[in-house]
Formats: structure tokens, sequence, C-alpha cells
């Protein structure tokens, strides 16, 4: 199978945020995102329409389907939309595009890896180890003083 061209930029030093500012978990995860000193690129859903090509690529990196983008079993969702779970991959994109509330947790992209993020210590899977200050010197290799 041949290489798709991806919509979204991902390059490995570059974090990609996919957020609702409107809910205060997100924004957290955002301030905690940016603080990381890393390249981000951070995707407000609730003032972007992200593209369906955008959320399909999205649900891929997680290998999971667009379906499973919206959590139904969420009690957000079945106040909003009842109980039913039978969403096709056009009203999943259609519901995420004109009811942002119902991404219920950030996603996080960085090259091919990506998660739902449901608390900001996860954002840490995505630093370096140089983010942490670990000494690179070989061990074993002798100070010369």
């Amino acid at each position: 199978m041949p290489n798709q061209m991806s919509v979204l930029n991902t390059k490995e030093n570059l974090l990609i945020l996919i957020y609702n500012s409107e809910f205060k978990n997100h924004k957290e995860i955002f301030a905690y995102t940016k603080s990381a000193d890393k390249d981000c690129h951070a995707i407000d859903i609730s003032k972007t329409k992200v593209t369906g090509t955008v959320w399909a690529e999205i649900a891929e990196k997680l290998s999971i389907t667009v379906h499973g983008l919206i959590d139904t079993d969420h009690s957000a969702f079945e106040n909003r939309y009842g109980k039913e779970k039978e969403l096709s991959a056009d009203d999943t994109i259609k519901i995420l595009q004109n009811d942002p509330e119902m991404l219920i947790f950030p996603i996080m992209i960085k090259g091919e890896t990506a998660k739902i993020i449901k608390n900001y210590s996860e954002v840490t899977r995505f630093h370096d180890p140089d983010s942490i200050g670990i000494d690179k010197t070989e061990i074993g290799k002798e100070n010369d003083y």
C-alpha cells in the first residue's frame, strides 16, 4: 500500500494538541503542553472547524474508528443525543464539527504517535528524554580532571 500524504503536519519534533478551550481540563492540558518548551500547534475546536479528512486521520493515528472519537457512553453525549449509539463516520464528524463539547478529552499527536489525553501528566509521554535533564555522559567513562 502506498504511503498517503498526511494532512496534519506530523514532524517528530512537533506536538499537535486538539482541544476545546471551553473545558477546564482541556485548558490545563493546553497550558501544560505549552510549558514543555517544545514546538506546539494547538487546534482549539471551539474556534476552528476541523475537516472530516483531519478527523479521519486523527482516528487512524489513534488506531480507532472515527466513531471512536466520541464517547457515546459519556453522560454528556447521552444527555444531548440519547442512548443511540449507531453513528456513521459522517454523523460523528458532523457532531464533532458542530458540537465540539462532545470531544470529552483532548488528543495529542507527535509524529505517528497519538493519544487521547485524560490528565495532564500523560503529556509527558510526548517529551523527549532531553527535556528532563538527563546527563548524557557515557556511563563508565572516566572524567579527566
